[in-house]
Formats: C-alpha cells, sequence, structure tokens
C-alpha cells in the first residue's frame, strides 16, 4: 500500500508539472515498457450521461496503453455536479484537484478539497465528490489496476438505465445519493 502512495503521488507530480501523456487514438498499441505522450488537447473527450452534459472526462491514458497497470483520466465537472456515492469493486482510485473546490466523501468523512488536494480511495470504500465552486473544476484521476476509463466513453449521452447497467458492468456500485 505503502509503494502504491508513492507511485500514485510521483505520477501526479509527474503529470501537474509535465501534463504531456501519448494520444491514445494514436497509438492504441502502445503499452507501458514503450512509454508515451499525450498532448495538450490530443485525448480523446467523452461527455457525461444524460443530465451531466456539462461533465466531460478526457482519457490520458488507457489500460491497453499500460498493460493493463492503470488508466489516468481527467475530468471537468460543472458547478455543484458529482456523481452518486458508489463503490469500486476492481480498482483502487485517486483524485488530484487541478482547479476548483470540491466537497469529498470517502467512508462516512465529508471533506473539504481545494485546488492541489489528493485523494485516495480504496476498491469497495463509499465515496462521492461536488465541484462546489461557481466554475467547472478539474480534476485529474487515476485508476489501477486499469479499464474503468473506458466506461466513460461507453456512458456519454446514454439514459440513466444504460447508465446504470454499465455501471455495473464495470463492477462500480451506486450505494448512496450525490452531495448536497
Amino acid at each position: 500500500m505503502r509503494r502504491l502512495v508513492l507511485v500514485l503521488t510521483t505520477l501526479i507530480g509527474y503529470v501537474c508539472t509535465a501534463p504531456v501523456f501519448a494520444q491514445q487514438a494514436a497509438s492504441p498499441g502502445k503499452v507501458a515498457g514503450e512509454g508515451f505522450v499525450v498532448t495538450p488537447g490530443s485525448a480523446p473527450r467523452y461527455g457525461g450521461p444524460q443530465g451531466r452534459e456539462a461533465d466531460f472526462t478526457e482519457v490520458l491514458a488507457s489500460r491497453q496503453q499500460t498493460a493493463g497497470t492503470l488508466g489516468v483520466f481527467r475530468q471537468t465537472i460543472a458547478p455543484k455536479s458529482g456523481p452518486p456515492t458508489h463503490i469500486h469493486k476492481a480498482e483502487d482510485e485517486f483524485f488530484y484537484v487541478v482547479s476548483g473546490e470540491f466537497k469529498v466523501k470517502v467512508g462516512d468523512r465529508v471533506m473539504s478539497a481545494p485546488a492541489r488536494s489528493v485523494m485516495f480511495v480504496p476498491r469497495g470504500t463509499p465515496h462521492t465528490f461536488q465541484n462546489v465552486g461557481s466554475e467547472p473544476g478539474v480534476l485529474l484521476v487515476g485508476v489501477t489496476p486499469g479499464g474503468f476509463e473506458k466506461m466513460f466513453e461507453d456512458r456519454q449521452g446514454v439514459d440513466a438505465a444504460t447508465n446504470s447497467a454499465l455501471m455495473k458492468a464495470y463492477k462500480m456500485e451506486v450505494v448512496g445519493p450525490p452531495l448536497k
């Protein structure tokens, strides 16, 4: 666990000081051993499901690119928006608040997370977040192992029933409402 936190902290520092990862669409066969770069504006971008179209996700590193080790994505979250309380059954997750201010809930704790905050959520832990600012907020998110990042491509623009089915398919369980 300590090593995972160190690796994630290093990755966050690298991504925030040199925001260039490989373009997923241009190099679908690349794996971690080969390395890759994604230049600003080149990552695939996906809108949210119906009702959350103002939120969008840019996939910076996919399971395919990292030989399954992790997925990295940047999420832009509209003011007062955020997901319902949920659990990831298959991956650990970390968040770095690039901009904005968020309220986060991890387990039973509700905390403030201003820009430059880091949150780590082990798999199986209920959590959620909400952008409490008046402007869109940006999160850098990583999951390990990778794979969950594909859900954002699959769910853009879908209705509530399809979104629920996708969450189940990606081993994500909704266990409570969004933050208010």
